[in-house]
């Protein structure tokens, strides 16, 4: 195999469930209809000609609700490359699984092992490498190459590739992603150069008539928001899950109550849950009075809220924003919401209780959340088979703090500071409360969204705030000049609605090789770049926004699957493109739009901010690492991470770089991507 030749796209088209063919048959007597596979383990092995690999392939069959299948007959065969497999057709134990071993043939390279389930088009592909424990350099194994500035040479093959420094030198970055789904796979390689030169920044520096402008906003991020966000999304997936078919029956016999009419007179007091910490029990029971009502919103707040808080009028402006923005918003991206309590209205809570979930001297606040429990009855009925959740107050509800300017319940929050934050949070919230309500209700899924992929769509619900108040649009590719237009309230829009996220993001930048984008951990880091990927992935769509979120926010399975069903099967191909944009984004001479992000100028945007504490950033935060002649680099990136290298080669001369993993080639999972920069 030479060692320059470009590898086109990741090998993982079938990692998400085939639907079964429409002639499908059940495998055995008595077992249900297979109609689903996945890899369970093996993908992405790396060993030596001619021997065994280490570990198994084991893949799963399953039927409707994920139920394992037992007795499917599955196929292995070997389709790219040479190797012996034993068995070549193996039959799915009590747990759905069936597996086989590999032995690697005599020749190196990739080999693509497929597995079928007989008599349905489910099949599943793994790839695995076979190699020697000798090393060859790049330049000795293959032609030299010096792309032209700006060019992308993606997913190089082999162990590494030679480059060029032309007449008059070359910089260049090389962008390692991992590609293995399993987000808690690291794989740790070694990148060497020999006849290059470190370089020590991510690139481009500030434009000067751009350096010379003031700052045009803050990046920050609220970690109290974001640890408790998470923790309510994975408290829902724990302890609801089990609970979705009798919420669904239950709503199927209208066994439900409206806690609040339609049009509830001012003033009418009515008792709630305000518990935000347990799903089903320990409930914090308040008395709350209707403070106004709106076409799409009913207002209450609780009667023992602090003294300077807001006044009617001022309830009523809540809702009429959620009238004229939050909610329209909200509802042409991701859909219609529910109405489990056949009021027609979103219940907007203003109570105290939020205002405790915050310690005092929390880095951050929790300005309100949206609770799936809300959303399954109440009672038991054992005669019927449901269960219920007591704490819940059956409505499609949002929970939002309150001003307390003389710190009784938590720090001190004025007015102005509620004023400004409910808006970004509330359009969050009532995505998790749309994407949750219609799982359950109307697209009858099995399950709560991931949590990676269900925050990623409401910081996707505050950058769409952002664009509807400021005038921006996405594909736009906003600069700091365009969020300063219109001072200040140009820059109060970007700081109130986007600043999260480009704090997010910030955190991601500094740590792009820890960071998986499809991570179960809901870090700050995964956050940002989940955003960004969801941005960048619609940007290239080649539709509207709103069927693209729409889509993500009706389905019925979950996560990755979500993404390969609405992006395609080559889904991690294109996160491996949009990690390579995360540095080539607005570079000069970059005109290959895989590589570029339509909607945001990073480069341009970042200099520009400064910290939550003050400090100017003056600089494209991305992490890089240097890679010098001779001084072997040691990776260790997450599966959904990437790293970034930099070095020059010098005029009329070149530079191998080469990878390797412990004397042998690196996991086929990790792709490499040359990008020319000058």
């Amino acid at each position: 195999m030479r060692a320059c030749r470009i590898r086109a796209t990741l090998s993982f088209a079938a990692l998400a469930a085939v639907a079964a063919c429409g002639n499908s048959e059940p495998s055995g007597p008595g077992t249900i209809t297979p109609s689903g596979i996945t890899r369970v383990s093996g993908n992405g092995q790396v060993g030596l000609i001619g021997q065994p690999l280490s570990l198994p392939l084991i893949v799963k069959v399953t039927g409707s609700g994920n139920t394992p299948v037992k007795g499917a007959s599955v196929t292995f065969a070997v389709t790219v490359g040479a190797a012996t497999l034993t068995p070549t057709t193996a039959t799915t134990d009590s747990l759905g699984q069936a597996k086989t071993q590999v032995t690697l043939g005599s020749a190196a390279g990739d080999v693509t092992i497929t597995a079928t389930v007989a008599g349905t088009g489910l099949v599943t592909t793994f790839v695995v490498t076979a190699g020697t424990s000798s090393a060859t350099l790049a330049c000795s194994a293959g032609q030299i190459q010096t792309p032209t500035p700006g060019a992308v040479l993606p997913g190089v093959s082999g162990t590494g590739i030679c480059l060029g420094g032309g007449t008059a030198g070359a910089d260049y970055a090389v962008v390692a992603f991992h590609g293995n789904p399993d987000s808690s796979a690291i794989a740790s390689f070694t990148v060497t150069a020999h006849g290059a030169n470190a370089l020590s920044t991510p690139s481009l520096t500030p434009l000067l008539d751009e350096a010379s402008l003031s700052p045009i906003g803050q990046y920050h991020v609220n970690r109290a928001q974001t640890a408790f966000d998470a923790r309510l999304r994975m408290t829902a997936r724990r302890e609801l899950t089990a609970m979705i078919p009798s919420a669904r029956a239950a709503n199927r016999r209208r066994a439900a109550f409206s806690v609040i009419p339609a049009n509830p007179a001012i003033g009418t007091l009515v008792t709630l849950n305000a518990n935000g910490n347990d799903a089903c029990s320990n409930p914090i029971n308040v008395t709350a009075r209707v403070a106004a009502v709106s076409n799409m919103a009913i207002v209450v707040a609780d009667t023992a809220n602090p003294t300077g808080g807001f006044t009617d009028a001022e309830y009523a402006g809540f809702a009429a924003v959620f009238d004229t923005l939050v909610g329209p918003l909200d509802i042409q991206n991701f859909g219609q919401p529910t109405d489990i309590d056949r009021n027609g209205k979103i219940l907007i809570f203003f109570t105290k209780e939020v205002n405790k979930l915050t310690p005092r001297g929390a880095n951050g606040v929790i300005g309100g959340f949206f609770f799936e429990r809300d959303l399954f009855p109440k009672q038991d009925s054992a005669s019927v088979g449901l269960q219920g959740c007591a704490a819940s107050n059956f409505a499609e509800m949002y929970y939002s703090m309150v001003p307390d300017p003389n710190a009784q319940f938590s720090d001190a929050r004025k007015k102005t500071d509620v004023q400004n934050l409910t808006p970004g949070t509330l359009v969050h919230e009532f995505q998790h409360l749309i994407n949750a309500g219609r799982r359950l209700y109307i697209n009858n899924a099995d399950a709560f969204e991931d949590v990676w992929l269900n925050e990623g769509l409401s910081h996707i619900a505050e950058e769409l705030l952002y664009y509807r108040v400021s005038g921006n649009a996405p594909r736009q590719n906003i600069t700091s000049a365009t969020i300063r237009s219109n001072p200040p309230a140009s820059i109060d829009n970007f700081n109130n609605y986007q600043g999260d996220n480009i704090g997010r993001y910030e955190v991601f930048l500094g740590k792009p090789s820890q960071t998986s984008v499809y991570a179960g951990n809901d870090s700050l880091e995964t956050r940002g770049a989940t955003w960004n990927l969801l941005r960048y992935l619609a940007d290239h769509r080649g539709s509207s926004d709103a069927d693209t979120w729409s889509r993500l926010d009706n389905a019925t399975v979950t996560g990755q699957k979500n993404l390969a069903n609405v992006f395609g099967s080559d889904y991690l191909t294109q996160i491996r493109d949009w990690a390579t944009s995360v540095f080539s984004d607005d570079v000069a001479g970059v005109t290959d739009a895989k590589y570029l992000e339509p909607s945001w100028n990073m480069r341009n945007i970042f200099p520009q901010l400064v910290s939550s504490s003050g400090v100017p950033l003056n600089r494209f935060p991305l992490a890089i690492v240097p890679l010098s002649d001779n001084a072997p680099a040691n990776l260790s990136v997450f599966a959904g991470g990437a790293a970034y290298l930099r070095f020059t080669v010098p005029a009329g001369s070149q530079a191998s770089i080469d990878w390797s993993a412990g004397g042998l080639p690196v996991t086929p999972l990790v792709q490499f991507t040359v990008v020319r920069t000058r």
